[in-house]
């Protein structure tokens, strides 16, 4: 039996880093150092991100706007130090199909 927590852990989120580390070095030119020190992960790991190395389910949250203006919002607080996991949550709703409310 394998849980959509699972499934959402193992492809989703990483897929929600990706997109994270794409937009904040394509978007506003952070370095990859520092968008490691934003994300909490190695400076390896944000490379295998921006090459599509990780994260390869971005597809599934790149192509719905309604999922892109939850990114921004979720990449607009990291560049001000906070992290709202309920932004994550509702990402994690909207590609579930769930409702994206709380």
């Amino acid at each position: 039996m394998k849980l959509k927590c699972e499934e959402m852990a193992s492809k989703i989120l990483p897929a929600i880093r990706a997109e994270i580390a794409i937009k904040l070095y394509t978007e506003y030119g952070i370095k990859q150092m520092e968008i490691s020190k934003i994300l909490g992960i190695t400076q390896g790991a944000v490379s295998h991100y921006l090459t599509s190395f990780r994260g390869k389910e971005r597809e599934r949250i790149r192509n719905n706007p309604e999922i892109n203006r939850e990114m921004d919002k979720l990449v607009s607080s990291l560049l001000k130090g906070k992290f709202e996991d309920e932004i994550i949550c509702r990402i994690c709703k909207m590609v579930n199909g769930s409702s994206p409310s709380l």
